[in-house]
């Protein structure tokens, strides 16, 4: 997919998921919902994110913001700043091993607010989908994660404790630690492992 589709597929997606989760599962006061709505807004060149943000949100907004003023990929297009703030929440939720002190202060949502948005996405599976698709053939820990939580194939409801055994699993390095080796006995529940995770079948 040319970078121009996969950018607007991203955003259109992304901008679904978010109206699900306010409109159907009572998420429009979350906080996580809230900073991405207002990213979407900026990297879509709108004004706002539509609700009046709360304190808790513009500052949570403002810090991840700072945050990228310093990081070179947000010279790239800006809806990669916004999944980069699920892909750094997840990671920083799972405690994956390089997650630095400062994406731990800025990126700190509840893995059941994360857990909210993959429930979201696959209450249509058209969306679940286009997002597995698209972050499928990406090669990077944190975009192959986020393609397994989308995968359309999962037999399971996302919920917070699988999304951390998920991160967990493709966000590290080197041979499974004890902590891992019982995340990979959680996601054969999902069967994600029987769709991904090559690498740990030939191990297992």
């Amino acid at each position: 997919m040319p970078l121009a589709e996969t950018s607007e597929a991203l955003s259109r997606d992304l901008a679904r998921i978010l109206d699900i989760w306010r409109d159907r599962q009572d998420g429009a006061r979350d906080p996580l919902q809230g900073v991405l709505r207002m990213q979407l807004a900026d990297a879509m060149g709108a004004s706002g994110g539509g609700d009046t943000p709360t304190p808790e949100v513009r500052k949570a907004h403002d810090a991840i913001r700072g945050y990228y003023d310093n990081v070179r990929y947000a010279l790239l297009d800006p809806i990669a700043m916004v999944w980069g703030t699920i892909a750094n929440a997840v990671r920083v939720a799972a405690a994956v091993d390089n997650v630095t002190p400062t994406q731990r202060a800025v990126f700190a949502f509840d893995a059941a607010s994360i857990a909210a948005l993959f429930r979201a996405a696959h209450s249509e599976l058209a969306v679940a989908e286009s997002l597995w698709r698209a972050f499928r053939p990406m090669p990077a820990a944190d975009c192959q994660t986020l393609a397994a939580l989308f995968n359309p194939h999962m037999d399971a409801r996302p919920d917070g404790a699988m999304i951390i055994a998920v991160a967990r699993v493709l966000g590290n390095e080197g041979p499974l630690t004890s902590e891992e080796a019982h995340a990979v006995a959680t996601l054969r529940t999902t069967g994600l492992i029987n769709a991904a995770f090559v690498g740990i079948r030939s191990r297992s």
